[in-house]
């Protein structure tokens, strides 16, 4: 059986997350010290199960894009959910099949932004390389990764700068925000897509994560309107890394109710059966108030 997925950080956890993939109780307590003296969190996972993700893998109809079933998909899921800011990867833990985790993150746009710093035996270069053939960031020995933790940790973890976001949501919708979020309201969900696009481009991933996250939105109920449940689905996947760090009201927008909106279109698509049309869901119509 199982193991439920660990429950989502809310935007304001104190301490951001780094997920060890290890079982070796000699090293846990110094990735600990170090991610504590940080302002971090050490989640240790020794299992699949931990993550959902027991059981062969299933094949992909696309590999180079989130797995939408099996195991895979668990894990994906998982990892979107707690959001990590860095996965280490010990390279002697044989119970998680790990090239083939660090090539289905970093394939995939909901997680390929997750640094991934990898460590093994300096006695053995096969493993190090191997990481980094399927996509680690980094592949260390595991005495220089040791002989510095906490300068590893700082290095690679990729906190969210919460005063830049901060200050980007004071900031007033601009003109193309505005016109985005028009034209999303009244269920032009493409055109709504291309503007905000525009809108975002503008201003770059800081300040114009909340157009990302409304252009990301729309293309999820387009997908829905031409009936493509895995192109609804990937773009859920997709827009969490982006949503979860923010307020709940970002330059007027009610993230609240965006918020709201994912989380009713995921369980929708959860329980829609196999094969089934996104046409048959019964969605609220999207409306994301403006203040």
């Amino acid at each position: 059986m199982s193991e439920d997925p660990p429950a989502a950080p809310s935007p304001t956890s104190r301490r951001p997350i780094v997920l060890a993939l290890t079982d070796d109780l000699f090293i846990i307590p110094s990735l600990e010290d170090a991610a504590r003296s940080s302002g971090l969190e050490i989640r240790v996972v020794s299992r699949p199960e931990e993550l959902g993700a027991g059981g062969a893998p299933t094949p992909r109809p696309v590999p180079l894009t989130e797995p939408l079933e099996g195991p895979d998909a668990a894990m994906v899921r998982s990892l979107v959910t707690s959001r990590p800011v860095l996965i280490l990867v010990d390279l002697t833990l044989q119970a998680v099949p790990w090239a083939h985790w660090i090539s289905v993150l970093k394939s995939g746009a909901a997680t390929r932004r997750i640094p991934i710093l990898a460590f093994g035996p300096h006695v053995d270069e096969k493993p190090l390389a191997e990481a980094i053939r399927s996509g680690a960031d980094r592949a260390l020995p595991r005495g220089a990764f040791l002989s510095d933790v906490s300068g590893w940790l700082e290095s690679f973890a990729a906190r969210t700068d919460v005063p830049a976001l901060e200050a980007a949501c004071r900031e007033p919708i601009s003109p193309l925000g505005r016109q985005g979020l028009e034209l999303f309201n009244q269920g032009r969900f493409f055109e709504a897509h291309e503007v905000l696009e525009h809108a975002w481009m503008a201003e770059g991933d800081v300040a114009g994560r909340l157009y990302r996250v409304l252009l990301q939105l729309a293309v999820a109920y387009h997908h829905l309107r031409e009936d493509n449940r895995r192109g609804a689905s990937k773009m859920l996947l997709r827009i969490r890394p982006w949503l979860d760090p923010l307020p709940d009201r970002c330059r007027g927008v009610d993230l609240a109710t965006v918020r709201r909106l994912v989380s009713e279109m995921q369980q929708a698509l959860d329980q829609l059966p196999s094969g089934a049309s996104t046409k048959a869901l019964s969605l609220s119509t999207p409306s994301v108030p403006l203040a």
